[in-house]
């Protein structure tokens, strides 16, 4: 067979959707030959030009199927290895660094491109095929390699997802892997240009534009050709033009970060940060004054966490609202890193006591640069720091490096240990006990310390960890106090339409004296009124919110605190209601008021001011509890499901309105209070589980569990959880509201015998009276 029949035999099966293609293998091999001729350059041309020869054949594979979905990148990868060539026979170490960055860039380009070709078309066999070849972040011990996008991909396989859902997910995971492996590229280039390597300038230069044309349809679609232009002619241009692309990628992302993964890499850079002046004192000892590494392996741990800090900030530097904050950071990073490189070189290493200053320093700029809604706490970023330290731990056996598996070991433990741990075991004692079965030296599977003991298997090692993340996705599932959302949007609902119905009523009531011709323009000041205080409404939403939002990072404990006040107001309300205080006292001193404006010789302009101000306080005392009670929800749920139910509350507090005022209708207002009553009841009950279960987590309130589970769906929609603290408190809630009823219609039974015989007793003095008259 010719070598053109062949190729084309090979292009048919790659893209025959009954045949798996492989597209990683060529690719893979590829890149190590290019790799391999790098190295041999330098003293075997033909060898190199040789192995560069090898990683052509592989791209021939490629070639027909990267030519049916990206032509130009076919051609660019053939120009690149050309070039290779040339540049091995001629001993270029430089060029062929350069046109190897190239060709593998171009090979991620075309296999991109067939990637979202296959997932609009819904195939999901062949997106399979052309997501194996991408390229991850760069790997450390403590990153661990991102699969939402082979998720994505085969959820549209099985159905579950849509080809846009799908595409959306991919380009977030892959495309957020270029993007950072760009932002190394640059950090590199600048590295080499400052300590004068050439080789390795072009290298990172060429790579740079290779990653950054994977990201410019994003960068298009968010800054404009124009501006992508001026970008692309900078990084033709590089390294001289080095700054300038920097500052042109500055805020840019070309896979927006969702709220969750900025509070979790914030969460990351924080944690990691901490965790570096821990291991390099276990490292690095004082010995007559001065410091002395006597463990090059807690170093190593040491920068290895500082790297990973490092690589989360970078996430989130473009988003920061101060560039000169990013700047500041960086500068602190890389200071940070000279310290932790010379201790690695055993060439004046810092004192651990610099080193920890150093790491206090950067850590209170990340906490005044970083956003607070960055900052607000996050279980999730805990066991993530765990998921990488038990990565560390796997991959350590694997080395057999045992001293590295049995730190990372402890490390993941104190992590667990000092924060979920302590919460989950009066939640779950069982698992608490699995989770340190599994951590310590447990069977079936074996626990870590263990198989670190025993020298187990990499399989053993394996095991066991795919059993602490189903631990740990447990813990996850534990600690969370999401309700779901659709639930959240009903209690918003009903407590916007309850305090709305309050506020139409209200308005109802002081205008219903109103409707005389003489006296109706009075009714003008008194709805400006009311619209004012809606609007005040708005603004104390977003005070609220903007002030809380300053709190965020205390996370748990202020949502259980502002709850505790929503709660307290909210059984006052009910009390009041119940009672009839509520409405008797507080509408008679509108009504005196609203009299004393309407009728007697008050000035015109005192009397439309005066109006003005009795319809906006009636109406905003209203408003100023709702925006309390929602705030309550936000911090438990997020935003959007709440501003769901508060539409929805809205829209029908509005059609009341419309019914009252503009068609005079009759509504039955007493029966719908005392059915909004009634929810509000129930939203009180789920109110207060939420929030005694938030005061147990945050150690505020004791603990003490029933001994069973109730299901999921009980506390997502219900806030039942099994401690006895829960369950009496919600119990002594609605007895206290449905007691106060009672009590209040006793009191008033009373109160009504007590006038009857006050009457009675007067009527018959006065017929003695009248009988003794003569």
């Amino acid at each position: 067979m010719s070598r053109l029949a062949l190729i084309a035999a090979l292009g048919l099966a790659a893209l025959s959707p009954a045949v798996a293609a492989d597209y990683a293998g060529p690719a893979e091999t590829l890149r190590s030959r290019l790799a391999d001729a790098q190295i041999e350059v330098t003293f075997d041309r033909a060898q190199a030009a040789g192995l560069v020869r090898e990683a052509g054949l592989a791209a021939a594979e490629l070639r027909p199927a990267l030519a049916a979905v990206n032509p130009k990148a076919a051609g660019d990868v053939e120009a690149a290895l050309n070039d290779a060539v040339r540049a091995a026979k001629a001993g270029d170490e430089a060029g062929l660094a350069a046109a190897r960055a190239r060709a593998w860039t171009a090979l991620l380009g075309g296999t991109y491109t067939g990637l979202e070709a296959s997932i609009r078309s819904g195939d999901a066999a062949s997106a399979r095929d052309w997501l194996a070849a991408r390229e991850f972040r760069t790997a450390s011990a403590f990153t661990r390699l991102s699969a939402d996008a082979t998720g994505a991909v085969e959820a549209l396989g099985a159905g579950k997802l849509t080809p846009q859902a799908t595409l959306e997910a991919v380009r977030a995971d892959v495309l957020d892997g270029y993007q950072a492996r760009l932002g190394g590229a640059l950090r590199d280039l600048e590295t080499a240009q400052a300590r004068g390597w050439r080789t390795r300038s072009a290298e990172q230069a060429a790579l740079a534009r290779g990653y950054f044309a994977l990201l410019a349809p994003a960068y298009r679609e968010q800054r404009g050709a124009e501006r992508l232009a001026r970008l692309e002619a900078d990084l033709a241009a590089l390294p001289a033009s080095l700054p300038r692309v920097q500052a042109d990628l500055g805020g840019f992302r070309a896979a927006p970060l969702s709220a969750v993964e900025l509070r979790a890499r914030a969460g990351q850079v924080t944690r990691f940060l901490a965790l570096v002046p821990v291991e390099y004192g276990r490292g690095v000892k004082l010995s007559g004054g001065s410091p002395v590494v006597t463990s090059d392996l807690e170093v190593t741990e040491a920068r290895t966490f500082l790297t990973g800090a490092r690589a989360a900030f970078t996430d989130l530097a473009p988003l920061l609202p101060r560039g000169a904050d990013a700047a500041g950071l960086r500068a602190g990073f890389a200071g940070l890193e000279a310290g932790l490189n010379r201790a690695a070189a055993h060439d004046g290493a810092p004192a651990p006591s610099s080193i920890e200053a150093d790491v206090n320093a950067l850590l209170g700029q990340v906490r005044t640069a970083f956003p607070a809604a960055w900052q607000a706490h996050d279980a999730s970023a805990d066991l993530g720091v765990i998921r990488t330290q038990l990565d560390a731990v796997v991959s350590a056996a694997e080395g057999g490096d045992w001293a590295a598996a049995e730190t990372a070991r402890l490390d993941a433990y104190a992590t667990l240990e000092s924060g979920a741990e302590a919460r989950i075991a009066v939640f779950a004692p069982d698992l608490k006990l699995r989770l340190e079965n599994l951590f310590w030296n447990g069977q079936r599977p074996d626990g870590l310390a263990r198989l670190i003991r025993e020298r187990g298997t990499p399989a053993a090692f394996r095991e066991t960890r795919a059993a602490l993340e189903d631990g740990l996705r447990e813990t996850a599932r534990m600690l969370g106090t999401e309700v779901a959302p659709a639930a959240v949007a009903t209690n918003a609902g009903v407590i916007v339409f309850r305090e709305g119905l309050e506020a139409v009523l209200i308005l109802a009531a002081l205008m219903g004296s109103l409707r005389r011709p003489e006296v109706k323009h009075l009714r003008r000041p008194m709805w400006l009124g009311a619209a004012g205080a809606f609007l005040a409404t708005a603004v104390t939403w977003f005070v609220l919110s903007g002030t809380l939002g300053l709190f965020a990072r205390y996370g748990e404990k202020l949502e259980a605190v502002v709850s505790v006040i929503a709660i307290a107001v909210l059984l006052l309300i009910m009390n009041w209601f119940f009672h009839q205080v509520y409405w008797t006292d507080r509408m008679a001193a509108f009504q005196k008021h609203k009299h004393g404006l309407t009728v007697g010789g008050v000035a015109q302009t005192g009397q439309w001011i005066g109006l003005a101000v009795l319809g906006f306080t009636s109406i905003y005392r209203e408003g100023f509890e709702t925006v309390l009670f929602l705030q309550s929800l936000v911090l438990q749920s997020g935003a959007a499901p709440v501003l769901t139910g508060t539409g929805l509350g809205l829209v029908s507090v509005i059609g009341v309105g419309v019914l009252v005022f503009a068609l005079q209708a009759r509504l039955p207002m007493k029966k719908l209070l005392v059915w909004t009553g009634m929810m509000i009841c129930a939203v009180l009950a789920v109110m207060v589980g939420n929030t005694v279960h938030v005061l147990q987590l945050v150690g505020w309130f004791p603990v003490h569990p029933l001994g069973f589970e109730f299901p999921s769906w009980a506390s997502l929609w219900l806030g039942v959880y099994p401690t006895w603290e829960g369950i009496i408190a919600q119990v002594v809630a609605a007895v206290a509201v449905v007691g106060s009823y009672f009590a209040a219609e006793a009191v008033k039974t009373r109160q009504l015998e007590a006038k009857r015989r006050e009457a009675s007793q007067a009527a018959g003095a006065g017929a003695g009276a009248a009988s003794t008259q003569p």
